[in-house]
């Protein structure tokens, strides 16, 4: 059976899923229980480490703030 969103996709699943920080313990361990997809209905993203479980808006909006440190990161190899 496959799970589906009400939203429309975005550019947040074009790149790679980074874990986000949790704001309770500061790790960055995600665990998603109830599908593969972080973004269905149905998905439970919590902390490894201390067992928060993220709210699904709060969840896309670390992880839109962690891809775009992630895209800002610039190497030298000059």
């Amino acid at each position: 059976m496959m799970t589906t969103t009400t939203e429309p996709r975005d550019t947040l699943l074009d790149t790679d899923i980074l874990p986000v920080q949790c704001p309770r313990c500061s790790e960055a361990q995600n665990t998603v229980v109830g599908t593969t997809d972080p973004f269905a209905l149905d998905a439970k993203i919590g902390c490894m480490v201390c067992g928060y479980t993220f709210g699904p808006g709060e969840y896309r909006e670390l992880l839109g703030k962690r891809q775009a440190a992630f895209a800002g990161l610039q190497v030298d190899l000059g």
